[in-house]
């Protein structure tokens, strides 16, 4: 009896096992692991999970061709199913019913970006071999692509060539060709409207009534054909579109041209773009270009012509059984001229021109780690989008009789530097032990001479300090006495040498033609008063907008002058130690003094819980009503986040003091912007 009950038990218990495994079957099993094998790109897997009906109706290595093949050519690189239905939806649908749909989102990782797509997927309920029932995918060709029909096809076009882009350390685009609107008119379409199309195209756009009539009375032009007017920004799409609603004959086309997003914060660094040259249009043709290509004019634009330049290349479409285009699959720009990568924040480059907005000058943001330059401004500026967009030769010949002369490129050009070039002679006379930095000078007023031989010549500075004056108070107070006196007490040849430590009157790579700095105009002093008025910044001394950034970097990393960089795979000059630490250190200091001191002439730039080193510096070109005031700051952040130097210059100071500059740089660093 015991036996029999012992063996009715593990009966009981087989049963029981056998009944959890038939519980433990999931009839959507295979369409998870369909999905896994999607997402594995295993296509060969993926054919093995369809229903019957479908594998009846395409070959294994058809199957697995046909998602090879397409997303071969868009360059897939990641793919994922997702369903829209929640999981207890699809076990109440597949515990209900043999075949039911379901709604997902396909996702493609491509060559030329993401792709999503929703669809649904059909699973029919099938028996296995062992009598267990599964659901299969019922294939359809809309799961492989969007709106993908079996008429469709693949092919390879020739398509014209592009010009490269210009690009931001962020990859954010500063230059590239893009869509922009061309509004034109069709006479033919005018009927009784043709002067109220006139006067409406006129006012919207500031097209001269003159110009549009002179153009639609062209020999060639018939009463069908497109008679084109302006170019507008695709910003303007909206008014275009009205335009067009109200007015018979005007229309428009979308076109490609030169675009720059950033416009007049970025204009001298791109530079733009003009119509081909005879001759340029001689090499242009032979890439592919139309008649109405364009060749750079100034600035990047200019600089990197060739490499810009595209050729004519090809890209795979896919087009519907009539040969209708549907969607470009893949472009990997082989029609596209080199881009351009800068070592330039746009972000910050806003910010700088933003701080500089209404006075003339330059300005600078440099990484004294690394010598790459992230902000680079010239002002006044222009928008290089008007030099293609609108009416380009009214606007280039207003900006040629601009008295600011906007066209000009101020961060190329060379000005005297003022007292900001004391901190690079003082570190050079603490480094080589000059007698020259325990000057102490006690002249009292705010004029002074040498002797009386300077005849009616005096040195001047703001104010008399009323006590005397050693370095620290020099560089809180900017003392062009003090500096004069300590450069006659270095000499001519210790003092040209000092510059020379920091690079002066080198060229340095950073791309542009940037005029050559220098201490002297022959490289020499030839008196004595030149030697003094070099001691503060003044004489023949010259420094372009990068001169006194590239040697700042030395004072900001323990004496170590970086080699200065703009463009991201140029070659970089080499980085040279040219102080010991403790040299630059006691710069640091000093310079930390004019900031915080509030009696500092660079307090201007003071701001609360930042530690700001800078140095202030006025100089003068001419006299009398031809005299142009330049008020310089530079301030080193000591800040391992933002190890950054911001330099600012600007022209024509008026009687404006050293805070004015200093206030630049303030509301650079703090984003306090003037409206």
């Amino acid at each position: 009896m015991k036996k029999s009950l012992y063996v009715f038990l593990i009966i009981l218990f087989l049963m029981a096992g056998a009944s959890c495994d038939e519980d433990k079957h999931d009839p959507l099993g295979t369409y998870a692991a369909y999905k896994a094998a999607f997402a594995a790109m295993d296509y060969g897997a993926m054919y093995d999970l369809l229903d019957t009906s479908s594998r009846s109706k395409m070959a294994k290595e058809e199957y697995v061709e046909l998602y090879k093949g397409f997303y071969g050519v868009i360059s897939v690189t990641e793919a994922s199913v997702a369903d829209r239905m929640e999981e207890l939806d699809l076990q109440r649908k597949a515990a209900g019913e043999d075949t039911f749909r379901v709604p997902v989102d396909i996702s493609l990782v491509t060559g030329i970006g993401e792709k999503k797509f929703s669809t649904d997927i059909k699973l029919v309920k099938e028996t296995d071999k062992d009598g267990k029932s599964n659901f299969l995918v019922s294939f359809a060709l809309d799961q492989v692509y969007e709106g993908f029909k079996s008429t469709d096809k693949i092919i390879e076009q020739e398509v014209g060539p592009e010009r490269g882009r210009i690009l931001d350390r962020n990859m954010k685009v500063l230059a590239e060709d893009g869509d922009v609107i061309w509004i034109g008119m069709i006479p033919g379409q005018f009927g009784n409207s043709r002067e109220k199309s006139i006067d409406a195209l006129s006012a919207a756009f500031g097209v001269a009534r003159k110009y549009i009539t002179g153009r639609l009375g062209l020999s060639w032009v018939k009463p069908e054909t497109f008679v084109d007017m302006i170019k507008v920004s695709m910003d303007e799409k909206e008014a275009v579109d009205a335009l067009v609603v109200s007015n018979s004959g005007i229309t428009y086309r979308i076109t490609r041209d030169r675009i720059y997003p950033y416009g007049e914060a970025a204009a001298h660094l791109t530079g733009y773009v003009g119509l081909a040259t005879r001759e340029e249009y001689a090499v242009l043709k032979t890439l592919g270009y139309p008649i109405t290509a364009k060749a750079g004019r100034s600035g990047l634009e200019l600089i990197y012509e060739e490499e810009l330049r595209g050729k004519t290349g090809t890209q795979k479409v896919l087009v519907d059984k009539d040969g209708n285009l549907k969607e470009v699959l893949s472009n990997d720009y082989n029609n596209r001229g080199k881009d351009i990568v800068l070592t330039i924040d746009i972000d910050e480059q806003l910010k700088l021109y933003g701080a500089m907005s209404g006075d003339k000058g330059t300005a600078s943001l440099v990484n004294y780690r690394d010598g790459e330059i992230l902000a680079l401004v010239s002002l006044p500026s222009y928008d290089p989008n008007r030099m293609i967009l609108g009416h380009t030769e009214a606007y280039y010949d207003n900006l040629l009789k601009d008295p600011g002369k906007p066209l000009l490129n101020r961060f190329t050009k060379l000005y005297p530097p003022g007292a900001t070039l004391s901190p690079l002679v003082s570190a050079s006379a603490i480094e080589t032990g000059s007698q020259a930095v325990s000057l102490i000078s006690e002249v009292q007023g705010t004029a002074w001479q040498k002797e009386p031989a300077w005849g009616s010549y005096f040195i001047k500075r703001a104010a008399d300090p009323g006590a005397p004056v050693d370095l620290e108070k020099a560089f809180i107070n900017s003392d062009n006495i003090f500096f004069a006196q300590m450069a006659l007490k270095l000499g001519e040849k210790e003092f040209i040498e000092a510059l020379q430590r920091f690079g002066i009157g080198e060229d340095h790579d950073a791309t542009f033609d940037f005029q050559k700095s220098q201490v002297s105009n022959l490289g020499v002093m030839n008196s004595e008063i030149l030697l003094a008025d070099s001691g503060y910044g003044q004489g023949q001394v010259l420094f372009n907008s990068l001169t006194l950034p590239r040697a700042m970097t030395a004072i900001a990393d323990s004496g170590n002058m970086k080699g200065l960089k703009l463009v991201k795979d140029a070659a970089q000059a080499e980085n040279r130690d040219i102080l010991s630490s403790e040299t630059a250190n006691r710069i640091l200091e000093l310079m930390s003094k004019s900031v915080e001191e509030p009696a500092g002439t660079g307090n201007a730039a003071f701001i609360e819980g930042r530690s700001i080193a800078g140095k202030s510096g006025i100089s003068e070109v001419g006299s009398g009503t031809a005299r142009t005031r330049y008020g310089w700051f530079t301030a080193i952040e000591l800040n391992v986040e933002r190890p950054f130097i911001t330099t600012v210059m600007v022209e024509g100071l008026g009687d404006s003091g050293p805070g004015y500059a200093a206030a630049k740089v303030r509301a650079f660093l703090t984003g306090e912007l003037p409206d």
